[in-house]
C-alpha cells in the first residue's frame, strides 16, 4: 500500500519518506522514489557501508584481540597465567556481586541541557576490589517502553570504601540532549589483559 504509490508518483505519498515531489518528470522518472533513494544513501550509507564495518571490526575487535594475545604470550605466558587466576577469582565471586542502590543529585525533575547530574552507585563487591570492576552509567533518551536509546556510557569512579565489601562509585555527567532523559548503572569485569569488557560474558545491571 506504500511502495507502489511512492514509486508511481501518487499524491498520497507526498508526506511519506524523504522530501521531494511525488510526480514523474518528463523522462517518466519517479522523482519522489529517487528522492527517497538519495535520502537513504546520504543518511544511512556511511553507517552501513562495508568500509565502516571493516573499520569497526579492526579497531574494536581484531586489533585489541591481537594486542591481548601478544601480551598474554610474552615472558613465557606470564600474563596469561595471571589472567587465568584473576578470571577464576572473578567468576567465583560474580554471583554475589550486586548493585544495592543508585541515586542522583544536581538536577530538578525537569532536567535541562547543560545541567550536571551526579550519579552515585552503591555496589556490593564482596571479595572483589574496585580495581577488578568497571562501574558504568549508561544514559540517553528514555522511551515509553522503559528502554534507553542514543545511549552514552561513562565510567564511575570508586569514591569510598563503606566496609563489608561495599563501595561507593560516583561520577558527574552533563545532560547534552533534550527530551525524556534516563540512566542506569551496570558493572563489568576489568583487567588490563582483557581484549574487551565483554570478553568474559559477565555483567550486572542495576
Amino acid at each position: 500500500t506504500q511502495v507502489a504509490p511512492r514509486f508511481y508518483g501518487s499524491t498520497v505519498s507526498e508526506s511519506a519518506g524523504a522530501a521531494g515531489p511525488s510526480t514523474t518528470g518528463t523522462e517518466k522518472v519517479p522523482t519522489h522514489w529517487v528522492s527517497m533513494i538519495k535520502h537513504t544513501l546520504s543518511h544511512l550509507g556511511p553507517a552501513v557501508s562495508a568500509e565502516r564495518m571493516l573499520h569497526d571490526y579492526v579497531t574494536l575487535l581484531y586489533r585489541p584481540a591481537a594486542e591481548a594475545g601478544r601480551r598474554a604470550s610474552a615472558d613465557s605466558y606470564a600474563q596469561a597465567r595471571v589472567l587465568a587466576a584473576w578470571t577464576a577469582k572473578v567468576r567465583s565471586a560474580w554471583p554475589l556481586l550486586h548493585v544495592e542502590h543508585v541515586d542522583s543529585v544536581g538536577v530538578s525533575e525537569d532536567p535541562q541541557i547543560g545541567d550536571t547530574l551526579q550519579v552515585n552507585a552503591y555496589v556490593a563487591l564482596h571479595t572483589l576490589s574496585p580495581e577488578d570492576v568497571s562501574v558504568e552509567v549508561a544514559y540517553g533518551r528514555a522511551e515509553e517502553s522503559d528502554t534507553l536509546t542514543d545511549v552514552t556510557q561513562m565510567d564511575l569512579q570508586a569514591k569510598e570504601d563503606l566496609g563489608d565489601g561495599r563501595h561507593l562509585f560516583s561520577g558527574s555527567l552533563v545532560i547534552d540532549r533534550s527530551g525524556p532523559f534516563g540512566y542506569t548503572v551496570r558493572v563489568l569485569p576489568r583487567h588490563e589483559a582483557l581484549a574487551s569488557k565483554a570478553e568474559l560474558g559477565l555483567i550486572v545491571n542495576a
